[in-house]
């Protein structure tokens, strides 16, 4: 029943993307409840998740991923 530090830190990246089931939860409450590192982890993986969430970060699409490539690529033959 007990949860090693490894399987908490599994368990709450699963709890965070709504993935952990409630026995799952609980455990991990538990394990929260007595393991001050895990708990600080736990609350600080939260604050980055809602953190990236509030930033509106644009990804790159295909082509310009593709572009980018393109560049780094002509660029560092033409230094050779």
């Amino acid at each position: 029943m007990k949860l090693s530090c490894a399987e908490a830190e599994k368990v709450c990246t699963k709890a965070e993307y709504k993935e952990a089931g409630f026995m799952e939860k609980l455990r991990l409450k538990l394990h929260l409840y007595f393991c001050r590192t895990c708990n600080d982890y736990y609350h600080n993986n939260k604050k980055l998740s809602n953190l990236l969430k509030k930033a509106h970060i644009k990804t790159c699409s295909s082509q310009e991923k593709e572009a980018f490539r393109n560049k780094i690529k002509n660029g560092t033959s033409k230094g050779s």
